[in-house]
């Protein structure tokens, strides 16, 4: 059975539990499942037009304070590039599936240095294997910094020091789990970057490439990080928050703050999360903040217990004193 399959069964009894009624549910996630390829297409153009002018503004004026204010811009696009390279590794931008790799690899994961069909493969894991063992996700996670419960300024702090780039290491760990697996993208991702060089330096910005290129493993990669606490962490499930707008655009741009929705219905395009949300009103939803009090609270149990969810042990520093 395919992951999309287990998925929609499993949002049915999500939704059948809330007391809506199996031909209903049906009916609303086939109509929010239709990829509207227009929705995606704006949401990249705005992207690829901040890190554009976010370019531009460095190339114009070239103090060191400009250039940070531009890795930082760039960076939080570079994401919003990954989440939107994410739903084309669902196949939710288009149903023609060359198209919809096409997009995702030329305008999302390429610009990153990045294999669509690795992620693939690697992400589908991940679904599959949530809260497992075999989940390939929780290999990041090791170290004694991720422990439970962290300081309370411990995420931010890992933060700054990803921005920084001090966490070079593990972004590795990422590039290497996601290697390309054709030869279209073993070709393809070097002509993406010569092409990208060729056109600053006739434009004679060549310098600009290293503006972009630093913020991958830097902002990019910090920001990748920080959802690595608010999606799993500390839980077998998924937390389901909400935060503030100013937050969702900056930090979890495209709707990716809707984790938990996006795990009950991989299928459903980011821009129809809100809808599928409104199905489900019987699933606690708490505040983000309230998902940072979990991580350093020594009461763990009672935001599970609260919210439907199961503690995963390994999460903790003492773990084998968690039930699961």
């Amino acid at each position: 059975m395919s992951q999309n399959k287990k998925t929609h069964r499993s949002g049915e009894r999500t939704l059948q539990g809330a007391g809506v009624s199996i031909r209903d549910v049906q009916r609303q996630l086939k109509q929010l499942a239709v990829p509207v390829v227009w929705r995606m297409v704006l949401a990249l153009g705005m992207d690829w037009m901040i890190i554009l002018a976010a370019m531009l503004c460095a190339a114009i004026w070239p103090t060191w304070w400009v250039c940070l204010a531009s890795v930082l811009v760039i960076g939080t696009r570079q994401h919003a590039l990954g989440v939107l390279g994410h739903e084309a590794a669902h196949y939710t931008v288009t149903r023609r599936r060359k198209v919809n790799d096409a997009i995702g690899m030329v305008l999302c994961f390429w610009p990153l240095g990045g294999s669509l069909a690795g992620y693939r493969r690697f992400h589908q894991r991940h679904h599959r294997h949530l809260g497992t063992e075999h989940d390939p996700e929780r290999h990041f996670f090791q170290s004694s910094e991720w422990r439970i419960p962290v300081k309370a300024a411990a995420p931010a702090w890992r933060f700054i020091k990803g921005c920084l780039g001090i966490q070079l290491l593990d972004y590795a760990k990422l590039i290497r789990s996601l290697l390309p697996q054709t030869k279209t993208e073993w070709i393809g991702i070097p002509i993406w970057w010569a092409c990208f060089a060729l056109t600053l330096w006739m434009l004679d910005s060549f310098w600009l490439l290293g503006l972009y290129a630093i913020a991958i493993p830097t902002v990019f990669w910090a920001l990748i990080e920080l959802r690595g606490w608010t999606e799993h962490r500390g839980i077998a499930e998924t937390h389901r928050y909400q935060t503030h707008w100013l937050l969702q655009q900056m930090l979890f741009p495209h709707n990716v703050w809707m984790h938990y929705e996006h795990h009950q219905w991989c299928y459903i395009p980011f821009y129809n999360l809100p809808g599928a949300r409104a199905l489900d009103e019987k699933t606690p939803v708490v505040q983000l903040k309230e998902v940072f009090e979990f991580l350093g609270a020594t009461d763990h149990e009672s935001y599970a217990n609260a919210n439907g969810y199961q503690l995963t042990p390994d999460h903790f520093l003492d773990h084998g004193l968690r039930g699961t």
